[in-house]
């Protein structure tokens, strides 16, 4: 199989710039308009399936919690030997789940300081990093005091004008 090798494309002056520009423009509203019609499709796809489903989920939320009301009622009788019992269709039965929770009537605040008190470390989550946001505000000896320094980049951009190009005007080379 011979591969094709593409030609490139070479702008050589202003006009084949502005052309190129133009050409690029036209060809992001008919990627726009495409990628607008997908996520329309999707949104009805979901949407149908969304009212489809929602029936069909009430109904098994309904038969889950009667199971469960079920197995709480008859626990002693369906579970005297183990936690779980293979019913066929699938397995029920109580798993031991263990969580931290807050006493009743101290706050957040309040355990975070007891932590701070006993010196608690390993139980206060910190994620320390350079705010660089905060020191793009900052004169440049306050950023050499603390190993910073300010560097400018040219960096080379493109934006299109979504309103400057008509519809059908599409510029080739």
């Amino acid at each position: 199989m011979a591969r094709i090798k593409p030609t490139p494309c070479i702008v050589a002056d202003r006009a084949q710039c502005e052309g190129a520009l133009a050409e690029m423009a036209a060809l992001d509203r008919k990627i726009a308009t495409i990628e607008n019609g997908m996520r329309e499709a999707i949104d009805t796809a979901k949407a149908q399936a969304a009212q489809a489903a929602n029936p069909l989920q009430a109904r098994r939320k309904e038969l889950a919690d009667a199971i469960a009301v079920y197995a709480k009622l008859n626990r002693l009788d369906l579970f005297t030997k183990q936690k779980s019992l293979d019913m066929g269709f699938g397995v029920i039965g109580f798993r031991a789940s263990t969580k931290i929770v807050q006493v009743r009537g101290v706050t957040a605040e309040m355990t975070l300081a007891k932590l701070h008190e006993f010196n608690f470390a390993d139980g206060i989550r910190i994620k320390e990093e350079i705010n660089k946001d905060a020191a793009l505000g900052w004169p440049d000896g306050r950023l050499e005091l603390v190993g910073l320094k300010r560097q400018q980049q040219d960096q080379f951009f493109i934006e299109i004008r979504k309103d400057a190009v008509p519809d059908g005007a599409v510029a080739t080379n």
